[in-house]
């Protein structure tokens, strides 16, 4: 319990720590707007909002120019608050915090150009990993209704599943790169793919399910010859049996 307390505890503190950064180097664009020493909110200029106050002129964009208006008066009040600390804590501690925004923001800005085309195909992949798994829970399902979905679900379901998802995506990604005239015929591709992984998951899970069902089975015995009854005699000295024929048996 201690050392999951300490883990959570640092856990908490590095997030709290890298929100407070980028916060920091969202609200200041250089050191000097961070130092002035009266004490006085500084007016900073944004290329991408413009210069805190100013009203937009497009007078059909009503909704957005309140909106906007709305944040920078949070971003101006954040400021606010910052510019009144001491100048030794803006100098030792608001400083260090804008340094390190200033060098996350910058991260996150040149790697998001890589990223991008990473993270839509991450999300290709799992959109089509969910469409398979949709499309095999109501085929299984269709098949042997009274199975819940955590036994449909099996774990050699869910690797063919997978691995489905993953060659559809990268078949995907290397008929784009190599046939000039894929996107024409992309629809046509990935139904006949989608179909082929369905397959292949469906298939030996039911082939599974259905040896398992008949494994399950008892033996049935074979029936055995029934027995003529018997009835037994006391004469008070001796007593003799007398077998009685199963009438209809």
């Amino acid at each position: 319990m201690t050392k999951n307390v300490k883990r959570t505890a640092a856990t908490t503190a590095v997030a709290l720590l890298a929100a407070a950064s980028v916060t920091t180097g969202s609200l200041f664009e250089t050191p000097a707007a961070l130092l002035p020493d009266d004490g006085a909110p500084s007016i900073v200029y944004n290329m991408n909002n413009g210069l805190d106050g100013a009203e937009d002129d497009d007078a059909g964009a009503v909704e957005d120019e309140s909106e906007e208006k709305s944040r920078r008066g949070v971003r101006a009040a954040l400021r606010q608050r910052i510019l009144q600390l001491p100048l030794v804590v803006r100098l030792l501690v608001i400083l260090p915090l804008w340094a390190l925004g200033t060098v996350i923001l910058a991260a996150a800005g040149a790697a998001w150009p890589l990223l991008s085309p990473v993270l839509g195909k991450i999300a290709g992949f799992a959109l089509m990993l969910a469409l398979l798994i949709g499309a095999f829970v109501l085929a299984a399902k269709a098949v042997f209704p009274d199975l819940p979905v955590k036994k449909l679900l099996s774990r050699r379901s869910l690797v063919a599943l997978i691995l489905g998802a993953a060659a559809l995506s990268l078949a995907d990604a290397i008929l784009g790169a190599a046939w000039a005239d894929y996107e024409q015929a992309k629809n046509i591709v990935l139904s006949a793919g989608f179909f082929v992984a369905l397959s292949c998951a469906t298939i030996p899970f039911a082939l599974r399910e259905q040896k398992h069902r008949l494994n399950a089975k008892p033996a049935e015995k074979p029936e055995q010859p029934k027995q003529p009854e018997t009835l037994t005699f006391h004469d008070g000295v001796s007593a003799f049996r007398v077998r009685v024929p199963n009438i209809g048996g």
